[in-house]
């Protein structure tokens, strides 16, 4: 077998244009497993407001946002996927590292009918979401079975689902956050995870087990890929290797959009009872994500910090993500070594 470590990501637009967004979004906003909505609903969303409306403002979002080399997340994934292949190859091992898109360039499936001329038939799928969804996880492992099932001789496949829990993970974001709050003055610190709907939760929940409450406060046979306990899970073993105590730090969840319910609490509305409790220097950390990108630079770091400092707040700092510091590296080197031996 002839090895191959397929990282994955949902994609970011090509240019930060009204057009880049048109693109972009023409295949995001057109994915069941993130708009699961009636698809004559989602035709109309796409096509009568996403597209001729929100495009062209978010595209000024991401104008601000945008790198020398283009778009951080793109910029971030190209760094892993090299530092990724040159640590195999200074290990002496003959594994090919590969990038793939579900919305946008390099796309998955370009990334597989490559993997397939090259006669890699033992590929690794690694999806650079610590957490499992079916929005993020489950949408673009749908999209390499279709693909693989292409092949003319089925590729051998193995999935990894998360990896919140993973010791190296852990290790990153604890020394990332070490690193940055030595010399910040912050009266505490608030973990804040992609949101999604309730209703994304409930459908795959197989055992009826979720209150979005206490059932989340951790990870068993019942809830095991239960997006919010996950994100709990992870927190807590953040805070745990770095030994804080409780009233150091909270959880909370952004980016939520339209009438539906989506899970909590919303990190608007946390910050500002923060501020009621007195609390007016505080960090925020992503450890939903890998790399940096629209949703922690530009709505965290320009939006939610212009609300807080605007209700009262005297600081607020957004720690970077994990982008390109060694300590990631060496960690999705780690994972990927174990989970190929």
């Amino acid at each position: 077998m002839s090895k191959a470590v397929l990282l994955l990501n949902l994609g970011t637009p090509a240019a930060p244009t009204a057009k880049g967004l048109r693109d972009f979004y023409k295949y995001f906003f057109s994915d069941p497993f993130v708009f699961d909505i009636n698809p004559v609903g989602r035709w109309l969303l796409r096509n009568l407001i996403i597209l001729p409306f929100r495009a062209p403002k978010t595209a000024k979002d991401y104008a601000s946002i945008w790198m020398e080399d283009g778009s951080p997340l793109k910029v971030y994934a190209d760094r892993l996927q090299f530092n990724l292949q040159l640590a195999f190859e200074e290990a002496g091992e003959d594994v090919l590292v590969v990038t793939g898109m579900g919305y946008s360039q390099p796309f998955i499936g370009e990334a597989m009918q490559e993997l397939e001329r090259l006669g890699r038939n033992e590929i690794l799928v690694f999806p650079m979401f610590p957490q499992y969804s079916t929005a993020t996880t489950a949408s673009l492992f749908h999209e390499i079975d279709q693909c693989a099932a292409k092949w003319k001789s089925v590729p051998q496949l193995k999935f990894i689902y998360d990896f919140f829990s993973e010791p190296d993970f852990i290790r990153a974001w604890s020394v990332l956050i070490t690193e940055h709050l030595v010399n910040l003055e912050v009266d505490h610190v608030v973990f804040s995870y992609h949101g999604l709907p309730e209703s994304n939760l409930k459908k795959a929940d197989k055992n009826n087990f979720c209150t979005f409450g206490g059932c989340c406060n951790e990870v068993g046979k019942e809830n095991r890929y239960c997006y919010r306990a996950q994100c709990v899970a992870t927190t807590e073993s953040i805070v745990t290797a770095l030994g804080w105590e409780k009233d150091q730090y909270s959880i909370a969840f952004q980016s939520r959009f339209g009438r539906q319910e989506w899970i909590k609490p919303y990190l608007d509305e946390h910050l500002i009872k923060l501020l009621e409790d007195g609390i007016k220097n505080v960090a925020i950390v992503t450890p939903s994500f890998t790399s940096d990108c629209l949703e922690t630079i530009h709505e965290i770091g320009v939006e939610y910090r212009h609300q807080y400092l605007s209700a009262g707040g005297d600081s607020f700092h957004l720690i970077p993500n994990l982008n390109d510091q060694p300590s990631w590296f060496r960690a999705v080197y780690n994972m990927s070594k174990d989970q190929l031996d």
